[in-house]
């Protein structure tokens, strides 16, 4: 029978601010690695901002010899986990007063089902896989922190292919349509894209205004498609994330007795607004994929409302 070993690689290991952390990977086949940060956060009284915790990590990357196969900001690592994975990590102590210890999981995905042995990166020799932690050059609200990392081994497995992963920036610089050339070579499942700016109060300004994939000038899966519609299909993954989405009821004192905590759930924007999933292969089967061997020109347009950055990531399916 099939064996897998979780094990943890690091251990609350102190987390500095403006510093890069390398560590080895184990030698085995590997599923995945999960990040924890657990915190102290200096705030009273009040839910600590989320995104000031994904902001802690300005890089993470798993290279291999030296070259990214997973490569992107903290925030971007949240959303590929939610997207392609359907990872959510539930978090632990949401709601803290000064000084109140908090921790959250990231998930590095090798692949994109979690202990596929089909799908995972292949065995290595020691020090030729490293994970490598970049940390911000500040934290805001946050006091002391401590990193935890665990990975997923799989010892008797042998991959057909690992998922890779890595960022496409680009600015545009000036309205209406822009190219990001998308890797050629290897299959492609699945885009995840950031705007910079997304429609607020009277305002509906869109850095991603549209999108369209063209394979050598022909237009290919998504003809065009707006933001709108593009985030909001994202409600096929049930709902919006729920940890970080915002909502809190805490009304307990006279003081507050003013206010109705019995009302009905508002929803609300929450830290993904900006993010947009592109699914390719959208069952995870093969029978859908950007294929790009063979090409010349595998192109993501987008039609730009505004000149703020731009993030892209494919998930490629490079074999093994």
């Amino acid at each position: 029978m099939a064996k897998f070993i979780h094990s943890i690689m690091a251990h609350n290991e102190t987390i500095t601010a403006d510093t890069v952390i390398t560590y080895d990977l184990p030698v085995n086949p590997l599923s995945f690695i999960l990040v924890t940060i657990d915190l102290d956060q200096n705030l009273a009284n009040v839910p600590l901002v989320f995104a000031n915790i994904p902001a802690m990590i300005s890089r993470i990357e798993v290279l291999h010899k030296q070259s990214a196969i997973f490569s992107m900001n903290g925030l971007d690592m949240l959303a590929c986990g939610l997207f392609i994975n359907g990872f959510e990590s539930w978090g632990v102590n949401a709601y803290g007063n000064d000084n109140d210890v908090r921790a959250f999981t990231f998930l590095v995905p090798l692949g994109r089902k979690m202990y596929d042995p089909r799908e995972a990166f292949p065995r290595t020799t020691r020090g030729e896989l490293q994970l490598q932690i970049t940390y911000q050059a500040a934290f805001v609200e946050i006091d002391a922190a401590a990193a935890q990392i665990e990975t997923l081994e799989m010892p008797e497995a042998n991959p057909e292919r690992f998922l890779k992963m890595t960022t496409l920036a680009k600015t545009p610089a000036a309205t209406g349509e822009f190219d990001v050339d998308l890797p050629i070579g290897n299959p492609i499942s699945d885009l995840v894209l950031f705007g910079t700016t997304i429609p607020c109060a009277d305002a509906v300004i869109t850095t991603i205004d549209q999108v369209r994939i063209l394979v050598d000038n022909i237009e290919t899966f998504y003809a065009r498609t707006n933001f709108e519609t593009l985030h909001n299909l994202s409600g096929r993954k049930r709902a919006a994330p729920g940890y970080w989405g915002s909502h809190v009821h805490r009304l307990t004192e006279a003081a507050f007795a003013q206010y109705d905590d019995t009302g009905v759930n508002i929803p609300q924007d929450h830290i993904l607004s900006n993010h947009l999933h592109m699914p390719f292969d959208i069952w995870q089967d093969g029978q859908y994929m950007l294929e790009t061997a063979g090409k010349s020109d595998v192109t993501c347009r987008i039609t730009a409302g505004d000149t703020n950055p731009v993030r892209v990531i494919p998930c490629e399916l490079v074999g093994v």
